[in-house]
């Protein structure tokens, strides 16, 4: 009998040009990528995914840097179809946030740009960040541990919420 779950955590899982292998093999790398960076936010109502089609993750109370009013909000990241190959097109916040000066970040939009979907009609405001593929950009690795992979998202999601652009 085969075991499912046999590619699950392996970090060099390998696939062929079949689709229904490359679909398995995306899952499995959010599936790793997500326990992967599930600890960091414990204490931020953990972490919400899609556990079918693993097509979203959401962080319920993501807490914010000073630079706005609100401490926390709900974080929506959706991860594309050629995942790991193709980047997440920015990010969703639950909330227009408000910046400390008064006033407004003009990357939270109330839609969508770049291919992304709009789900304003969902409640979330889009946030307007692309990552080009290739070099300077989005490289992912075979190993999901290692970048390109849903931390080095993460950690661009902060860099872009903590500074001016």
């Amino acid at each position: 009998m085969t075991d499912y779950f046999s590619g699950f955590f392996n970090p060099t899982f390998q696939m062929n040009n079949n689709p229904m292998n490359r679909s398995m093999h995306r899952n499995q790398r959010i599936y790793n990528e997500i326990m992967m960076i599930a600890p960091q936010f414990a204490y931020e109502g953990g972490v919400d995914y899609d556990e079918y089609n693993f097509d979203w993750i959401k962080v319920p109370d993501y807490s914010l840097p000073e630079k706005w009013q609100e401490s926390s909000c709900g974080l929506l990241i959706l991860m594309p179809s050629a995942y790991p190959d193709t980047p997440p097109i920015g990010f969703y916040l639950d909330q227009q946030l408000h910046l400390m000066n008064g006033g407004m970040d003009p990357h939270i939009i109330s839609g969508a740009a770049h291919g992304a979907p709009n789900l304003m009609d969902s409640g979330w405001y889009w946030y307007c960040v692309t990552i080009p593929n290739g070099y300077g950009g989005w490289r992912p690795s075979g190993d999901y541990r290692k970048p390109d992979n849903l931390s080095t998202f993460l950690d661009l999601v902060r860099e872009t919420l903590t500074n001016d652009y």
